[in-house]
């Protein structure tokens, strides 16, 4: 189910491709663009309030600090070092980090702060992105909701998705951040928390695949 998923996401239906319909080769695909980071596939002007907003953490989401993915033999992990830390990064995370960047808006919401834009950054591909910071050094996640709050009530008052992608272990921060906030949280994987395709609501899946259409 989940190599599927993945395939389908990635390079169209596998019955496309045993029946011919679907050549990967020529198939374009979805990159994004360090020169065009609007969300619009050709590269026009799309205001910027209309995207979603997405807060992306890095540890439990980004980096699969379970090795699920050697652990089940389901996908390679690349290990990077950043920082004096290694991170452990799916194969197929890069790619999926840079659609995500080509059609919303994307935060750091992470303990790792504006490092994230440094070593991890480069790897996924992408370039530096804004940064949820308090302005401290505190090393737990509890000054997250408040950090984030008016960055995502101003989105919402925009009539703008906001979603924050987090291993949350269920303790989703509903009272601390404005109503109509989405969350993903990836502590609910069965496998382990860790950012995976088929997890992503349907919503913003959709984005990706007509994005992925048109370009």
């Amino acid at each position: 189910m989940f190599f599927d998923r993945v395939f389908e996401y990635f390079f169209g239906s596998i019955s496309d491709l045993r029946t011919g319909a679907c050549h990967i080769s020529s198939r374009r695909r979805l990159l994004y663009d360090k020169n065009n980071c609007s969300g619009n596939p050709d590269g026009g002007e799309v205001e910027m309030n209309s995207r979603p907003l997405v807060l992306l953490d890095v540890d439990g989401v980004i980096n699969d600090f379970e090795r699920v993915g050697p652990m089940t033999g389901l996908w390679e992990n690349e290990a990077v070092q950043s920082h004096g830390y290694w991170v452990s990064i799916p194969e197929y995370m890069p790619r999926l980090i840079q659609d995500i960047c080509l059609v919303s808006e994307v935060h750091w919401c992470t303990t790792w702060r504006d490092r994230a834009n440094d070593e991890i950054a480069h790897y996924l591909g992408i370039d530096q992105l804004p940064v949820v910071d308090d302005g401290t050094t505190n090393r737990y996640v509890d000054w997250k909701a408040a950090a984030a709050h008016d960055l995502a009530a101003q989105a919402l008052e925009a009539g703008r998705r906001v979603l924050w992608i987090e291993d949350f272990y269920g303790h989703l921060p509903l009272t601390e951040m404005p109503e109509g906030v989405e969350y993903l949280d990836t502590a609910e994987n069965h496998l382990g928390p860790v950012l995976q395709v088929e997890y992503l609501p349907a919503w913003l899946e959709e984005l990706l695949l007509s994005a992925s259409i048109d370009n």
